[in-house]
């Protein structure tokens, strides 16, 4: 028997209970009569045995009759199917009168079909159950004694009505209290009922989370394969905890599931050990195919009046065998010449799961002590142990596999992010080595047109003497007001306007109050403008400057008066004077050149200048985007 069932055995023998409970009767002899006939009968409510046709022998218990090896039916069209009725007779010493409730134990009723019991001729329990799965692997509690006035049993009768081929028995029988009792039953029940069921739940429960694996990564098959094999396996096991009511399927398709899922298990096995080695055999391929297919087609419920797949499933167990022998044989052999530990160690355990199923089927078959448990369902806890052990080192493979790759990918992020970082640091070079271009070609441009050009004038005047003093003074502090504008055009300003004007109102202040010029300064917070750059900053202050030398020089005024304001999307600059105006006709003309490099200079900027000028002054007002256009 399997480690776990020792270990519940012995941890059982030291329950605590009370000092005077009364000792278990162990019954191992009881009295045997069968009698033929056909199709099933409800069983009586008392049990006359003076009625019964034949004479007792004595057995000793357990006692079992092995099953027919045949495929054939016995089925009378009328009567119906050749049956089996098989008497117990167990007597029971008197036993002493007791407060405590008495109950009767039977761990096994190794058979198919139904079961009664009786106490002295009375019905105590009956099965309700399926014909073939009927709970057989299911130990009974049974009350003996548990209500008013009533006495222990003197006689326990069986009657047990089975098909005739199925063979039978009874393992041997307890009576007792539940506190002397119990234990066993839990144990037994624990063995052959919970830790199948348990454990095939568990299987199915991963293999359904392999399945939804597999729906995100269909090229990973392993985890398909791992649900199949759970789902075979659940339904492999279901026999031996189901029966205890009535199924939701009749019996003929419960065989059928129960027959080949086994079938089932050993293909998807091979599937599997053909996975992990890589290296399919076509032929075992091709012949664990037809034989699944081939039992799947002759057990079928639509075929049960010439086979019925119950009695067929003791031959096609022996097919199983060899079938299994075949795939774990050379699942094993191509695992080891691949060097796959993890098929080598599953085709190991395949062929021992074989030796347990060899066990088994003797078992079934009444061959082996019927009081001992079928060791199928424990096989099925170590391959499913297995399965969970080659999934979690595949799981760990893929993790380590996604771990270089990202390792791989990270190197070669840092290499390219290395790289961009070197470029971008030699495209900043180069920017800025082309900005120092740009802005000394733009310095030269603008000392070459503005200050370059008024000291070129003024040299060819002197040189000719068609110039004065004051005309030098003044084309010097033009000169000098060109050279501040272009030096205060390279401060950095972040992009504010009026920082801007307030320079130009100090450079500019002196020389208008010099020239008698008062200045009105109505100013006002405007938005930001982030394009204001040294060169775009160096076009205003030339259309302001400008506008400021025009109206000394041609106005003859006695105010400016400098405004800013805002409209829509566009920030306006406001010079206005009060001195006599001038035609635009005429000013934008041949003679204009200065209006026409303030039109000019705005436009480059994305700016515009409009011109407003009668004999009571002049209004020149700078548009400016808040946002520039690219």
């Amino acid at each position: 028997m399997p480690l776990i069932w020792w270990l519940v055995m012995l941890c059982s023998l030291f329950r605590l209970g009370p000092a005077h409970a009364e000792a278990p009767l162990h019954i191992t002899e009881a009295e045997i009569l069968v009698a033929a006939g056909h199709g099933y009968s409800a069983p009586p409510y008392e049990a006359d045995t003076s009625q019964l046709q034949g004479s007792w022998e004595k057995v000793t218990l357990p006692h079992a009759l092995p099953r027919q090896l045949t495929p054939l039916i016995d089925r009378d069209p009328v009567a119906g199917p050749a049956t089996v009725v098989t008497w117990y007779r167990m007597q029971v010493p008197a036993l002493a009168a007791s407060f405590t409730p008495r109950y009767l134990y039977i761990p096994r009723w190794k058979t198919d079909g139904q079961i009664a019991v009786y106490g002295d001729h009375r019905l105590l329990y009956q099965s309700h159950q399926n014909v073939y799965w009927n709970g057989w692997n299911i130990p009974l509690w049974i009350a003996l004694d548990g209500t008013a006035h009533a006495a222990p049993p003197r006689t326990i009768l069986l009657r047990i009505e089975r098909p005739s081929a199925s063979g039978g028995g009874i393992s041997t029988l307890w009576l007792g209290t539940d506190a002397s009792l119990n234990w066993r039953y839990r144990a037994r029940y624990l063995a052959q009922v919970q830790l199948p069921y348990t454990s095939s739940a568990a299987f199915l429960a991963v293999g359904l989370f392999s399945f939804f694996v597999w729906l995100r990564l269909r090229s990973e098959t392993i985890y398909l394969l791992f649900f199949s094999i759970s789902v075979a396996s659940f339904l492999r096991t279901l026999h031996y905890h189901v029966g205890e009511s009535r199924l939701p399927i009749s019996d003929e398709w419960f065989s059928w599931i129960t027959i080949n899922a086994i079938f089932w298990m050993v293909t998807v096995t091979h599937f599997f050990l053909n996975y992990l080695h890589r290296r399919p055999v076509r032929w075992l391929n091709r012949t664990v195919c037809v034989v699944t297919a081939c039992i799947g087609i002759l057990t079928l419920p639509w075929l049960s009046f010439v086979i019925d797949a119950y009695t067929l499933a003791p031959l096609a167990y022996i097919a199983l065998m060899i079938v299994g022998v075949a795939v774990g044989a050379v699942g094993g052999y191509q695992c080891w010449r691949t060097h796959s530990h993890d098929g080598l160690l599953l085709s190991l355990w395949g062929i021992a799961g074989l030796l347990l199923g060899v066990y088994d089927w003797l078992l079934q078959n009444n061959y082996v002590d019927i009081e001992n448990i079928y060791l199928g369902p424990y096989n099925n806890i170590g391959a499913f142990l297995i399965f969970m052990y080659i999934i979690y080192c595949r799981f760990l493979e893929a993790n380590n596999n996604v771990r270089l790759v990202n390792a791989g990918l990270q190197r070669r992020l840092q290499e390219r992010e290395d790289e961009l970082q070197e470029s971008h640091r030699r495209l900043r070079e180069i920017a800025h080595i082309q900005t120092l271009h740009d802005e000394r070609q733009r310095l030269t441009q603008d000392m070459h047109d503005g200050m370059g050009s008024s000291l070129l004038t003024a040299l060819l005047a002197v040189e000719r003497g068609h110039i004065d003093t004051a005309m030098v003074a003044d084309v010097l502090k033009n000169c000098i007001d060109d050279l501040k504008l272009t030096i205060d055009s390279m401060e950095p300003i972040q992009a504010d306007l009026l920082l801007l004007l307030a320079t130009l109102r100090y450079r500019l202040g002196p020389r208008l109050e010099s020239a008698g010029i008062k200045l009105r300064w109505e100013v006002e917070n405007v938005p930001a403008m982030g394009w204001i750059d040294p060169r775009n900053a160096l076009h205003i202050l030339r259309i302001l400057q400008e506008a400021f030398a025009n109206i000394v020089k041609h106005a003859a005024a006695t105010e400016i008066r400098v405004a800013t304001g805002v409209e829509a999307e566009f920030v306006l600059v406001i010079i206005a004077d009060n001195g006599r105006g001038f035609s635009l006709d005429a000013g934008l003309g041949k003679e204009g050149k200065g209006l026409r490099n303030q039109i000019r200079r705005a436009a480059s900027i994305g700016a515009e200048v409009q011109l407003e000028s009668a004999s009571s002054g002049t209004r020149l007002t700078l548009r400016l985007p808040i946002v520039k256009n690219a």
